[in-house]
């Protein structure tokens, strides 16, 4: 294949139009990512749900103790807690429909506390201890399902489907 020789004002219009080849489809789906799905009419409440990942050992092996708080004024204020079942899931919906309220929740998961039952190996004082994990809930009709992949030296979440 021979190289045509372009101007300069020939590449900059190249250049212009592949740009935006790229960029107007992208800032369209980030856009449309950006919109929270909305919740299904006539189909199940809002909810909300967890789910911990064990990153150390590949997969939740054990129960995790975390406990739910509500902002309250300056403070949280704890509203419940629970134990994961041995998949590191909630027990079914944290809060649904009625109970399911908009505002901040904090959950403080307890991990020193599991790789201690499982009689991990880890230096006293642990590294993580009670992580918390804050977020907000804008619209209690929607599914919010909080994923957390931890191990004993980190952390990470998001908004799960």
């Amino acid at each position: 294949m021979a190289l045509v020789p372009t101007g300069r004002r020939s590449f900059i219009k190249a250049g212009t139009a592949l740009a935006t080849a790229v960029v107007v489809p992208t800032r369209a789906a980030a856009q449309s990512a950006a919109t929270p799905p909305a919740a299904v009419p006539g189909g199940t409440p809002g909810r909300l749900t967890f789910h911990a990942i064990d990153t150390w050992n590949g997969a939740t092996i054990g129960t995790l103790r975390v406990d739910i708080s509500m902002q309250d004024g300056s403070g949280y204020k704890p509203v419940r807690f629970f134990d994961t079942a041995a998949n590191g899931r909630s027990d079914g919906a944290l809060f649904e429909g009625a109970t399911f309220r908009p505002g901040r929740y904090e959950l403080a998961m307890h991990v020193a506390e599991y790789y201690a039952a499982l009689g991990a190996k880890l230096p006293s004082p642990s590294f993580l201890s009670v992580v918390p994990v804050r977020f907000n809930v804008a619209d209690a009709a929607q599914r919010y399902h909080i994923a957390v992949l931890f191990g004993p030296w980190s952390y990470a979440y998001y908004r799960g489907s």
